[in-house]
C-alpha cells in the first residue's frame, strides 16, 4: 500500500500555486479573444466592458459604439478615446485640447475629439496634394512653353 506524503508547511509554501480562473475571467478572456467579431454590446456590465474593450482597436472600439444601440458607452470609452488620441496625435496636441476647453469652460467626448482632428488632418493633405498638383502642372507648362521658345 503507497502512501501519500505529507507536507510541512514550509514544503507546502514553497509549491507554486496556479489561480483557477473564475467564469467571469474565462468569459472576459474570450470576449478579448475574439474582439473583433463583437458588435452590440447590449447591457453587458461596464465593469466587464472596462476589461476587454481597451483590447479594441480603433476600428473595432468605433463599429462596437455604432452598433450598441439605446446606451451610451461613453462612461468606458471615453478614456480609450483619450488614449488612441494620444497615440496618434500625440501628447502635446492632448494638452493643447484640454487647456482649450478649460478655458472655455466646454468639455467633448473623445471620439468627437479624435474624429474632428482626422478629419481635419485628412483635408489638410488633401489640400496639400492639390497644391503639389497644381505646381506640377505650372512647372509642366512652363517645360512645354521653354521648348517652344527657339534659343
Amino acid at each position: 500500500m503507497m502512501r501519500s506524503k505529507h507536507y510541512t508547511i514550509e514544503e507546502w509554501d514553497t509549491k507554486p500555486i496556479r489561480k483557477i480562473p473564475s467564469l467571469v475571467d474565462l468569459c472576459v478572456q474570450k470576449a478579448v479573444d475574439n474582439v473583433r467579431y463583437l458588435g452590440d454590446v447590449g447591457e453587458t456590465d461596464f465593469h466587464l466592458l472596462e476589461r476587454f474593450l481597451p483590447h479594441c482597436t480603433v476600428e473595432q472600439l468605433m463599429h462596437i459604439e455604432d452598433s450598441t444601440e439605446d446606451r451610451d458607452l461613453s462612461p468606458v470609452t471615453d478614456k480609450l478615446w483619450k488614449n488612441f488620441y494620444v497615440l496618434q496625435f500625440g501628447a502635446n496636441s492632448t494638452n493643447v485640447v484640454v487647456e482649450r476647453m478649460k478655458e472655455k469652460r466646454v468639455s467633448f467626448k473623445w471620439r468627437q475629439l479624435y474624429e474632428a482632428k482626422v478629419k481635419d488632418n485628412e483635408e489638410a493633405q488633401q489640400k496639400s496634394f492639390e497644391r503639389i498638383k497644381q505646381l506640377y502642372k505650372k512647372e509642366n507648362a512652363n517645360a512645354h512653353v521653354d521648348k517652344d521658345i527657339p534659343k
